[in-house]
């Protein structure tokens, strides 16, 4: 085997020239397309890293505003029961009061009717005793008999009405 110069130059020319290449292309070109890729790659986990913050923020919050509106609810419903409350004793006051205005009215209405029942009464005693003492004075004036006597009190009362 023989080798030939011109060949075995030529591949170590060719060898030389890849590595040489391969330096040139490492200082030029991969060194600028790994830091880029790694800077790219970088800002893409930091992206995710914002993006998972926020994620695990807007979790938070949505907790907290549950919270907040379940408090809310139960402060609304307190309030709401106290106006009841209040509702309600305002409703028993009010009964309460036109309870005693009734029986205050039907208690004056009792009063007002006993005092005319009484003044009734007292004219009726009143017009009795004046009907008693006209009867009574033509009786005397005419007194012959009981027959008579009675038949002039039927005249004198038929005759008032």
């Amino acid at each position: 085997m023989e080798f030939d110069q011109e060949f075995f130059a030529t591949v170590i020319f060719t060898f030389i020239n890849i590595i040489v290449l391969y330096l040139i292309l490492k200082k030029v070109l991969f060194k600028p397309v790994t830091k880029h890729m790694d800077n790219r790659t970088k800002k893409i986990e930091d992206a995710l890293k914002m993006a998972e913050e926020a994620k695990q923020k807007v979790e938070e919050m949505k907790i907290e505003y549950d919270k907040k509106m379940s408090e809310a609810k139960q402060e609304g419903q307190v309030i709401l029961d106290d106006y009841k409350k209040m509702a309600d004793k305002a409703y028993e006051t009010i009964i309460a009061n036109a309870k005693k205005e009734a029986d205050m009215i039907i208690q004056n209405t009792k009063n007002e009717l006993e005092v005319e029942k009484q003044q009734v009464i007292a004219k009726l005693k009143d017009e009795m005793s004046d009907l008693v003492l006209t009867a009574t004075e033509k009786v005397l004036k005419q007194n012959i008999d009981n027959k008579t006597n009675r038949k002039l009190i039927s005249n004198f009362i038929e005759n008032k009405q």
